[in-house]
């Protein structure tokens, strides 16, 4: 096959996945820390703040990147004979992301805010740092999904999908309008998600766990399956054009489906009210936007990947922030919140003001550039995908995630 990448690890997608991790680590530290965010006007805020949560939602890229990797390196293994094994690999992965994504939510993470009280929700070690004392948060934290969640549930479900779509349908053609119609009525049929969002609301509210916890991965904030599913079939779709080298099919299908998704987007985000705060249709055609931008985004690196860019080859920084990209999203919080103490006494008050706010985001920033000029000299040794190569490659499974640090 005439695979973009020439069967090696793909480095644009590696560029991509470093840029938006820094951009996550910057709006995350920015955004969260903002003393007074409570007085802002969610469901009408300014301009400003929505292109800081777009800029900080970019979840969604990784959920799309996920499936177009794990989609080209299971077709890769797939030359020859087509075995469910690799696969198999794929679902416990998947299973082991449930996992982290919890450690993540209850322990490690981010919060969310009660607007009107100003009360964060933190979790255990935002919350201990900041009291000085051990607390565990609330138990609506257990039913907030994530991009974790998403991504994992995605394997899960969509890695049989894969291997069902290859094994019965061979005719590339046919896959090709099967997931692209299959992405079209995910995202159409999320409009459902605003009449049912109640739903989940009232599951916790009434701690019925089990409806709480369903509800939690299929349509809470802020990455529920529908309809971030459709992202996932839309990194297999383009992993599939991306392994047959269908750069010709990416340029006149993909780059345009991506543009499409845009427009539909922006055109239905003017007609409605400016909203961040719960499900609305300014939502649903963020999400559209969103997908579209992402599309574009990812099949540009492809691209560039095909081309050979030599461009690539001079941004070990952003590489370095995508190798690590997991354990960097783990501990993030709690750089952030160590630095936090640090920094008021260098810029006392740096949290009163948006610009102030920015500047300690871009320290932060800053701060993990440093961590990984160092730590890439030891081979990111005990990050978390260093004992994640080490676990898959005792099961036979055999991974590029630390191949080529530099």
């Amino acid at each position: 096959m005439n695979d973009l990448a020439g069967n090696k690890r793909i480095e644009s997608l590696d560029v991509l996945r470093g840029l938006a991790l820094i951009l996550i680590i910057f709006f995350h530290s920015s955004i969260y820390n903002f003393a007074n965010i409570h007085k802002i006007d969610f469901e009408d805020p300014p301009l400003l703040i929505i292109i800081m949560s777009f800029m900080a939602l970019w979840g969604g890229i990784f959920i799309i990147y996920s499936m177009v990797v794990n989609t080209i390196m299971l077709s890769r293994r797939s030359e020859g004979s087509l075995i469910f094994k690799p696969f198999l690999y794929v679902v416990i992965a998947g299973l082991i992301y449930v996992i982290i994504h919890y450690l993540l939510n209850i322990f490690l993470g981010r919060w969310n805010i009660d607007f009107i009280n100003n009360m964060p929700d933190l979790t255990v070690v935002a919350a201990s740092l900041r009291d000085s004392k051990l607390e565990f948060p609330g138990y609506t934290k257990y039913f907030e999904g994530s991009s974790l969640s998403t991504i994992a549930f995605n394997l899960i479900l969509l890695t049989p999908v894969l291997f069902l779509l290859l094994k019965h349908i061979r005719k590339e053609r046919t896959q090709y309008l099967l997931l692209g119609l299959s992405i079209a009525l995910i995202m159409i049929l999320s409009f459902a998600r605003i009449s049912i969002f109640p739903s989940f609301e009232r599951a916790v509210e009434s701690r019925h766990f089990l409806a709480a916890t369903f509800f939690s991965f299929t349509i809470a904030n802020p990455y529920p399956l529908l309809p971030y599913s459709a992202y996932g079939l839309t990194g297999m779709m383009i992993g599939l054009m991306a392994y047959h080298g269908r750069r010709r099919l990416l340029k006149l299908y993909a780059l345009p489906l991506g543009t499409l998704f845009c427009v539909y987007g922006l055109a239905g985000m003017t007609e409605f009210d400016k909203s961040i705060s719960r499900p609305d249709f300014f939502w649903y055609f963020k999400t559209n936007f969103e997908l579209g931008f992402f599309i574009l985004l990812i099949v540009t690196a492809l691209l560039m990947q095909a081309k050979n860019n030599r461009l690539l080859t001079r941004m070990a920084l952003l590489k370095w922030f995508s190798r690590v990209s997991l354990t960097i999203y783990l501990l993030e919080t709690t750089t952030s919140e160590l630095f936090r103490v640090l920094w008021f006494h260098v810029v006392p008050g740096w949290d009163q003001t948006i610009n102030g706010c920015l500047l300690f985001g871009g320290m932060n920033v800053l701060l993990w550039s440093i961590i990984l000029f160092f730590w890439q000299k030891a081979g990111f040794l005990c990050s978390l995908e260093y004992f994640w190569v080490k676990m898959f490659g005792r099961l036979g499974k055999q991974s590029t995630k630390m191949d080529f640090i530099r």
